[in-house]
């Protein structure tokens, strides 16, 4: 399939959801051109998509996901950062999973409404997420489909099962190492710029000294604000509404 062009837009990331605007960003101009829940998402490098430099790509929870190119390595950590953190801050626990007795895997439906929980509850939540997929994950490979009597439809509930799995680890990892390192840093629960230069220089160090002396980052168009504050735009590129998935063990994803 052919290549999709990349789009300019100011973007700016207010509580959970990232809005984005063709023309110049104004904070009561209510019209978007997209809006995009970032509720019980994962952002993270875009490793497998060498097209352009700097690009990540953002998994919601509804598992479409939208790839964006900032314009410095340090500014993708930063926007990767921040939106998971904003995530993990302020995504609600998951409902407790239906009963049915039908055996066709579905993801569950994550609920968007912001999370009550204080920060220490928000953490344990997670871990304790966490251990359950991990303890899933292992009881679903210690119990394969049976080798040559195994249906089509057995072999792909598996792979489905895994890969949502995988996806699931590797999210609740990302939040709870972004809660740790936010609880290090943060004292008062604000969003101050101070904090989050510190949350940002400490997980991203290797990436930061990339962009000069002092290992801070510079002010950039580029870079998200969570500030309670106006913020400033950032002008991002995004390529909206791609079908990948995530690659899991004998399965490889396929970018557009």
């Amino acid at each position: 399939m052919g290549e999709k062009r990349l789009e300019d837009f100011n973007a700016v990331l207010r509580g959970m959801v990232l809005f984005f605007q063709k023309d110049d960003y104004r904070r009561e101009l209510q019209v978007s051109e997209e809006v995009v829940s970032v509720h019980h998402s994962l952002a993270e490098e875009a490793s497998e998509y060498n097209k352009r430099p700097h690009v990540f790509r953002l998994q919601t929870a509804d598992w479409r996901v939208f790839l964006f190119q900032a314009s410095s390595k340090a500014e993708m950590a930063s926007w990767i950062n921040r939106i998971n953190l904003v995530s993990a801050l302020q995504s609600s626990p998951p409902f407790p999973a239906a009963v049915g007795s039908q055996r066709r895997f579905c993801r569950p439906i994550l609920p968007a409404s912001q999370s009550a929980n204080t920060l220490d509850r928000q953490m344990q939540s997670h871990m304790g997420m966490l251990e359950s997929f991990r303890a899933d994950l292992l009881h679903l490979h210690e119990n394969p489909p049976e080798g040559r009597r195994a249906k089509a439809k057995d072999l792909e509930e598996h792979r489905l099962r895994a890969e949502y799995l995988q996806h699931e680890i590797c999210r609740y990892e990302a939040y709870i190492q972004v809660l740790e390192v936010w609880k290090s840093v943060n004292s008062d629960g604000t969003f101050g710029s101070a904090d989050l230069n510190l949350f940002d220089r400490n997980l991203c160090t290797a990436a930061f000294e990339e962009n000069g002396e002092g290992g801070g980052l510079k002010k950039s168009h580029s870079s998200p604000s969570l500030e309670l504050e106006v913020p400033a735009p950032a002008v991002v590129k995004v390529r909206r509404n791609i079908s990948e998935r995530r690659r899991t063990a004998g399965h490889r994803s396929q970018m557009e």
